[in-house]
């Protein structure tokens, strides 16, 4: 004969590992990441002729998205999936070599070999970084833009020696109060109330290297 008692608590049990596997917890959104390792194909002296060789047919040259609604030239890498899609900007773009930035952005779920990546709260970056960071109001050409990392861990160069850049969005049912204390071209911190209140998360990341 089965106990009632422990048949409901085997119940309660399952009912609340499913409610935890279903929870939509930023970082069970994405599968797992795919890493930017700043060497290799994604290396200082990488070339487009180097991306096609590691991933063979799966990397195109065309127009993206710049600053201010321009079009750039990128070498672009899974061009037709937006969880796997990376773009490539070359300092010499004739020749397609020596990345001045590689970018993940949108649905994409490639990250810096620190773990940064699409989707992460902004109240995740302050941890990892260590201390409160610098970032550029929303909703203009250069919003949500990390300006000053304010000597955080996020700030050193990672293995490879390449440099993390990271822009912030915001949902689009942020409170309306707050959203437009942080809005526009002036610098915030990231502990600042209304920053919080807002509640923003990465929604491009890029890499580049230094100039010598």
């Amino acid at each position: 004969m089965i106990d009632p008692i422990k048949a409901a608590s085997a119940s309660m049990g399952l009912m609340a590992g499913l409610l935890l596997s279903s929870s939509p917890a930023w970082g069970e959104k994405a599968e797992s990441p795919r890493v930017i390792t700043c060497e290799g194909p994604f290396g200082r002296y990488a070339s487009h002729a180097d991306l096609v060789k590691a991933f063979r047919k799966d990397v195109v040259y065309r127009e993206v998205d710049g600053a201010e609604g321009q079009k750039i030239k990128a070498s672009v890498l899974y061009p037709n999936d937006p969880k796997s899609r990376l773009e490539f900007i070359w300092s010499d773009e004739k020749l397609r070599r020596r990345p001045t930035m590689i970018r993940a952005k949108d649905q994409s779920a490639w990250a810096a070999t620190n773990g940064i990546r699409i989707g992460m709260p902004l109240v995740e970056v302050e941890k990892m970084n260590g201390k409160p960071f610098k970032l550029s109001g929303f909703d203009w050409d250069y919003g949500g833009r990390v300006t000053d990392w304010q000597g955080g861990a996020l700030g050193k160069p990672q293995r490879g020696g390449c440099i993390l850049a990271v822009e912030f969005v915001h949902p689009e049912d942020s409170p309306e109060a707050n959203l437009s204390k942080v809005t526009g071209d002036s610098q915030f911190l990231s502990d600042n109330a209304d920053m919080r209140a807002v509640e923003p998360y990465v929604g491009a990341v890029t890499i580049s290297y230094p100039k010598r």
